[in-house]
């Protein structure tokens, strides 16, 4: 098999604003963080990788290691400071940035809500409130047009299927709440979120390419049984199966709704899918654990598996068959996939080239086969503030003191300038 990517393939790194720009004071995650036991080891953002003030270095080092591709998010609460009230600075320094890409050869790919919400919306219920699609909406509208000169590829929403069950089912995203009802909730008002969105960018510049992005985590079965195989779809079509279903068809079932429901321009509204992906969970059925829907979820000690994090347990299993399974399950909606993330945390860089190298052949099996795959984005490029992990969860190709600021280049990112700078794996 020839080892080469197609021509005009992106790969890049994947940033949210919050976990580097640093000084993000106006939302609900700096909120969070200074209350007591939220963050393993109460650690802060702070000035997180410095972004903010100073984007050109970090941005210097993508190219030098082959980049022609960033993904990043812009702050709502930076450029919405206070509800009807847009900061006209805030919004000329994410132009410097993204100029900043685009001078050095890099394509940008901007998300639009990456977890963090002002905290003038976070007073107002944030996604329960049934008219933050409208809230969302009028910011975009006023952040598109005045950035979409500059760019071509959109992301709406980043993971509401992982914002909602952090925020409102597990409670360890802000404002944790534990309630299966309200995580439902939010992820209803986040696709017309998305649908309000792109009806807003195409208002404004109906030739933006315009995505959703969606991660999507294998859920297996531990055994055979008919309650492990049982438990294990429940969870799939919570976590994978309801969204990408509504993205297709633009209706949701229970329990999303009292009964089959439409969300009013849903259906077929991306122009590409933006995948993330990290690992897969063993799923089994456990009678002890019902606000958990009598799942228990788990990591077998006998598979390569990352990083342990501030519960004790692994991020997750390395399986590199994962990806490739999603890409084949994604494919089936019909529009051209980028991997707006994978990686893994591993601070002493032992397991990342094993991983980039792996997750890669995955990719490069999926093109062969005919899925139109159009780029990688793999998170991160500098280790960041990795929300309720805190600085505990280490993913960069650069590993980062937050303390001095001093970068070092991990083995692992010689390896991916090597791959992005050849467009090709090594033979």
């Amino acid at each position: 098999m020839n080892h080469a990517f197609p021509t005009g393939f992106l790969w890049g790194t994947a940033t949210a604003a919050h976990q580097v720009e640093g000084q993000n004071s106006n939302n609900q995650w700096w909120d969070w963080e200074h209350q007591p036991g939220r963050i393993w080891r109460s650690a802060r953002s702070a000035q997180a990788c410095g972004w903010w003030h100073s984007i050109e270095p970090d941005l210097d080092r993508a190219a030098s290691l082959g980049q022609n591709a960033h993904r990043m998010s812009i702050e709502w609460s930076r450029i919405e400071p206070e509800e009807g009230r847009f900061d006209s600075a805030a919004i000329a320094r994410y132009r410097d940035m993204i100029c900043a890409m685009r001078q050095r050869g890099i394509t940008p790919m901007i998300t639009l809500h990456h977890f963090t919400n002002p905290r003038w919306l976070e007073a107002m219920g944030g996604w329960l409130h049934p008219d933050t699609p409208r809230r969302f909406a009028r910011f975009v509208t006023y952040a598109v047009a005045a950035l979409s000169d500059l760019c071509q590829l959109w992301c709406t929403i980043n993971e509401p299927n992982v914002y909602a069950t952090l925020s409102y089912l597990v409670g360890i995203f802000p404002p944790g709440r534990t309630r299966l009802m309200e995580a439902v909730r939010v992820v209803v008002t986040m696709l017309r979120g998305h649908a309000a969105a792109v009806a807003a960018i195409r208002a404004v510049h109906p030739s933006l390419s315009v995505g959703l992005v969606h991660q999507l985590r294998i859920f297996e079965p531990a055994s055979r049984s008919r309650a492990d195989v049982a438990v294990a779809a429940i969870y799939d079509y919570l976590f994978n199966g309801a969204v990408l279903g509504a993205l297709a068809t633009g209706r949701l079932g229970p329990p999303f709704t009292s009964g089959v429901r439409t969300l009013p321009g849903l259906r077929g509204s991306f122009d590409f899918v933006g995948l993330n992906y990290y690992t897969r969970e063993r799923v089994a059925f456990d009678r002890r654990s019902p606000g958990m829907l009598f799942g228990r979820l788990f990591t077998p000690s006998n598979v390569p598996q990352s990083d342990v994090g501030s519960t004790g347990r692994t991020f997750g299993e390395i399986y590199s068959e994962g990806l490739y399974r999603a890409l084949r399950r994604v494919a089936r909606l019909g529009r051209p996939i980028y991997i707006t993330e994978t990686g893994l945390p591993d601070a002493d860089d032992d397991q990342r080239p094993g991983f980039i190298l792996s997750h890669m052949r995955a990719v490069h099996r999926a093109l062969h086969d005919g899925i139109d795959v159009r780029g990688v984005f793999l998170w991160t490029l500098v280790d960041n503030f990795e929300w309720a992990e805190g600085w505990g969860l280490r993913f960069g190709l650069y590993a980062l003191n937050e303390q001095t600021g001093v970068r070092q280049l991990r083995p692992s990112g010689a390896l991916y300038a090597r791959i992005a700078q050849s467009n090709a794996l090594p033979m």
